[in-house]
């Protein structure tokens, strides 16, 4: 006689061995992975490094000389729809850091906001229409393609008008 616990045995081994349906394709990619994987890291690295550096040469006498004085660009991500190879969406994203003696107590008091500003890119721009606006040393001026205002204009008022809480 059969155990009735082996009966489901075939059962179990066939939930077992099913293969599990294939994923979805995305419908976004980083720009650094579209149309292949990595196929723009360069250029896109590249491009993040000349804005940073553009940045840095500016916030001193610009961004930084307000609430914040040490005002920091980190990462630029955008979204690259899959399907047409038009850009999405771009963010940049920033922190600052504010750290005094409370005289009182003897405490170190610290502000470290952060801001992840967005590029105003319209819909329907390919990502070679990107990287071609923003070509050349000095991309933090440069009009984003198709927008009334360049990527230095975007990031201040970013900045100046999305300010943290005190």
């Amino acid at each position: 006689m059969i155990h009735p616990s082996l009966l489901s045995l075939p059962l179990l081994l066939a939930a077992a061995f099913t293969p599990a349906p294939a994923a979805a394709a995305p419908t976004h990619v980083d720009l650094v992975d579209y149309p292949t994987v990595q196929a723009n890291w360069d250029r896109f690295h590249d491009l993040g490094r000349r804005l940073n550096a553009g940045f840095d040469n500016v916030c001193a006498d610009t961004f930084c000389e307000g609430e914040f004085s040490d005002i920091e660009a980190f990462r630029l991500r955008c979204a690259v729809e899959t399907a047409s190879g038009s850009v999405s969406e771009c963010r940049w994203a920033f922190a600052a850091s504010e750290v005094e003696v409370d005289e009182q107590s003897g405490r170190i008091v610290a502000r470290q906001p952060t801001w992840l500003c967005r590029l105003p890119i319209p819909a329907g721009t390919s990502v070679e229409t990107l990287f071609a606006a923003l070509s050349g040393p000095n991309a933090i001026f440069a009009r984003l393609p198709g927008a009334a205002v360049s990527v230095y204009e975007a990031v201040g008022d970013c900045l100046t008008l999305h300010q943290p809480p005190s």
